[in-house]
């Protein structure tokens, strides 16, 4: 049995190591799809991480720059099997997993499961027209309708498209005969399916069609392999365990879930948080060190008692303890986590904080940076505290996951009382973020008078008012603790707003123990 693995990855190059270390044993072959956006010289340090032997089992596929849920997560996929294709090589099966995944079991347990079981397909293959898949969200408009934009950049257009190509009565139809078919993106597929499947995505008309859909990598292979495999041959579960919760996000796992994992009949777990090395090592030690019964399975189950109980009891979660499932809303990423508290200024564009700024870091124990999540680079105005994983010059690194960049600087900075500021409207939600984070305090910096009035004919300044007091009026609503200061007509603060700001973080505890 000789298993190729490929791993989509976009960071977090320590723990895509130890992925490829533990993934690399006989004759197998990985190969790694690392994000074009990211700048990190991966293949300098593979090749200064390991040894030849390992390195002669280790491609790297041609980079894609990868946006969820449109056509460059296929593309990326794809782009490994032609390395796979180019190899030469024949494999009995290729297992599709991303840098955050690990195994749960031997890699010679997987091998003997999938010699035991035969010739199988391991991919969901969900018919939407019959059965539920999709938990929250578009389902038959993910491919009827075209789409053309990011959901994530930009959720009002993208909605609005979506409605009026419903209302002009736009259906699209699948090219050929083919089903629509949903299912996660992480599959176990022999290699002459795979063949196919590469011999049909090169075709003009199926590409065009899938890459106008919503979350193509959840529709493209599941849709081609229902097509081409007789129905029996089709396992509709993948070998690796992953789920959501309640809100639809897929849940991530911690150190303190190692038991919760070794009960999954998987061969694989994803998420696993960066931060979770102990449970990795445990992982580790389990597999080298415990004898596993191979009984016979016919389709693998999630064993899920526990996170039931979880959910059921425990929905507020523990102290200093993470509970399965227990995510309000998974685009908070680690920083749902952080228990130091945080201040933000919100300002309207024109408003000159500078005073402020210097007021503030003169305080002891206070950085107050300036605008991190500003476009076009990382905005930290305080030289010496960058973040050394986040150049300024490398915006790309910080928007793969914003509230992850937070946490990090946030603890990169432990003792200390970090803020920074935020101009609105921002553009990226992260104003959202903030306001219903609960170790946020805000500073909201409005407009004097005289200034609007002075600018009354100016639609873009009335517009940016409004914002401000949205925002402000939301941040009531939700009990935030914040602030309101007034700017003069010169767009700076008052040396009195200024006073007003540094005695309002004064009273904010700073260096609270994570």
């Amino acid at each position: 049995m000789k298993l190729a693995f490929i791993i989509l990855a976009h960071d977090d190059a320590e723990n895509l190591f130890r992925l490829i270390k533990r993934l690399l044993s006989k004759d197998d072959l990985v190969v790694v799809h690392w994000d074009k956006k990211n700048p990190y010289d991966i293949l300098a340090a593979a090749h200064e991480k390991f040894e030849a032997k390992t390195r002669s089992r280790l491609r790297f596929a041609r980079p894609v720059a990868v946006e969820w849920g449109r056509w460059s997560m296929v593309e990326a996929t794809l782009s490994c099997l032609e390395e796979l294709e180019q190899s030469v090589e024949v494999f009995d099966y290729v297992v599709l997993l991303s840098g955050v995944d690990y195994p749960v079991k031997p890699i010679s347990a997987l091998k003997a499961f999938l010699a035991q079981q035969g010739d199988k397909e391991y991919i969901e293959c969900v018919d939407p027209e019959h059965s539920a898949w999709v938990v929250d969200g578009l389902v038959q408009e993910r491919y009827q309708q075209y789409h053309w934009i990011n959901w994530r950049d930009h959720p009002k257009l993208f909605s609005f498209i979506v409605s009026l190509q419903k209302k002009l009565g736009i259906k699209r139809k699948l090219p050929g005969q083919l089903k629509a078919h949903l299912g996660s993106q992480w599959w176990a597929l022999t290699w002459p399916t795979l063949q196919k499947i590469l011999q049909m995505g090169r075709r003009r008309k199926i590409r065009a069609f899938f890459s106008r859909t919503w979350v193509p990598d959840e529709l493209f292979f599941p849709t081609l392999v229902a097509a081409l495999v007789p129905r029996k041959r089709i396992v509709s579960s993948g070998l690796t365990f992953y789920h959501f919760s309640h809100q639809g996000r897929p849940l991530v796992f911690y150190n303190d879930h190692f038991d919760f994992l070794v009960k999954q009949e998987a061969f694989f777990a994803r998420k696993l948080s960066p931060q979770a090395t102990d449970l990795r090592d445990r992982l580790d030690y389990f597999i080298d060190n415990v004898a596993l019964a191979l009984q016979p399975i016919n389709a693998l189950s999630k064993q899920l008692a526990d996170y039931e109980h979880f959910i059921a009891v425990q929905w507020r979660g523990l102290p200093g303890r993470r509970i399965i499932g227990r995510q309000v809303d998974a685009w908070y990423g680690d920083l749902e986590w952080n228990k130091l508290p945080y201040f933000v200024i919100l300002c309207y564009p024109g408003a000159r904080l500078e005073p402020l700024r210097e007021a503030l870091n003169a305080m002891p124990n206070i950085c107050c940076y300036g605008e991190i999540f500003r476009g076009g680079h990382i905005d930290y105005g305080l030289p010496g505290r960058e973040h050394p994983l986040y150049p300024e010059n490398k915006p790309a690194l910080r928007d793969m996951k914003r509230p992850n960049f937070l946490g990090d600087l946030l603890h990169a900075n432990h003792g200390r009382l970090v803020g920074f500021i935020l101009r609105l409207p921002c553009g990226n939600e992260m104003e959202k973020m903030v306001i219903y984070d609960p170790q946020a305090t805000l500073i909201f910096v409005f407009p004097d008078d005289r200034y609007l009035a002075a600018n009354a004919i100016n639609w873009q300044c009335a517009f940016e008012s409004m914002i401000m007091h949205d925002n402000l009026a939301e941040a009531r609503r939700v009990g935030k603790q914040s602030v309101m200061l007034v700017a003069l007509d010169d767009d700076s603060l008052s040396l009195a707003s200024i006073a007003q700001a540094t005695a309002h973080i004064g009273c904010l505890p700073a260096g609270i123990a994570c």
